[in-house]
């Protein structure tokens, strides 16, 4: 069952005309996952202000209905359509323009879609079993655009068939400046000693709310420096430990990238804080 502007549909074949055509025609603009964990919404709020802030981006026309409290009742709509009330969910809210805009309407209306499924909750650190590879066959958009969830999905699409074909865990992204963006999974974070280190929002990598989360940790903790700057695909070789953040995972170990072997240990360390943060948010 999904839910489509407020009405709950039992596939996406049975949406109206208008709403199914906008869909294909427009395609998805806007995505966003978030965790739901016995009906509590996980960093709602963060999640929110993140979908209303790329929808300025795209100069997409926001309902005055579109609030937080509204949002959040479709999404306890799916939830209870589903049976997946008093589970650990994952949701995908999905907004598309109603139609394409025209010189006497440049802004039009935006519709939303929301599908959810059960997903376990991220309970311990998840540990790579393969290896991790560098992309080149094509680059990241670097900049505000390339933020966006839906920005580079073409791309990431054509990674994963590498990835799936040459069975690699996952795939490291570039910009066109040959610098570290994210994987293909979420952020990558590169530890080296105690300081740890990202690659900047203006390498075109996605500005997730997990990103920022793990962000914040670190600046918080004592004992750790944390970094976001340019990263060169060699200065992976060199690190002490790499990890990966997502909503799906919360915080995943990479085991190898190359010819390097790693050992978890400020993934461990994080998760630990992570996992709390998460359980009280």
């Amino acid at each position: 069952m999904i839910v489509c502007n407020g009405s709950v549909y039992s596939h996406i074949n049975s949406l109206p005309e208008a709403e199914l055509n906008g869909l294909i025609n427009n395609g998805v603009s806007i995505e966003e996952t978030i965790r739901v964990e016995a009906g509590k919404l996980k960093f709602w709020e963060l999640h929110y202000f993140r979908m209303m802030a790329s929808m300025r981006i795209l100069r997409m026309g926001i309902p005055m209905n579109f609030t937080m409290e509204y949002l959040e009742e479709q999404i306890h709509s799916v939830l209870n359509s589903n049976n997946l009330s008093s589970d650990s969910s994952l949701v995908s809210l999905s907004f598309f323009s109603a139609d394409q805009p025209t010189r006497e309407n440049s802004i039009v209306s935006t519709s939303f879609l929301i599908k959810a499924k059960a997903s376990s909750i991220p309970s311990t650190l998840k540990i790579g079993t393969r290896s991790i590879e560098l992309y080149k066959d094509h680059w990241i958009t670097k900049g505000l655009y390339g933020t966006l969830e839906s920005s580079n999905k073409r791309l990431r699409t054509l990674a994963s068939v590498f990835a799936f074909e040459n069975n690699f865990e996952d795939l490291i992204l570039i910009n066109e400046d040959k610098q570290v963006t994210e994987t293909l999974e979420g952020a990558i974070f590169s530890v080296k000693g105690d300081q740890i280190k990202t690659a900047p929002i203006t390498s075109g990598c996605r500005s997730s709310v997990y990103r920022q989360l793990i962000i914040d940790i670190i600046e918080k903790t004592d004992g750790m420096d944390f970094e976001e700057g340019p990263i060169s695909p060699f200065d992976l070789q060199k690190s002490d430990e790499l990890f990966v953040v997502s909503v799906e995972h919360g915080i995943k170990s990479v085991k190898q990238y190359r010819k390097k072997i790693f050992t978890p240990s400020k993934a461990e360390f994080l998760f630990s804080k992570f996992i709390t943060s998460y359980r009280l948010s």
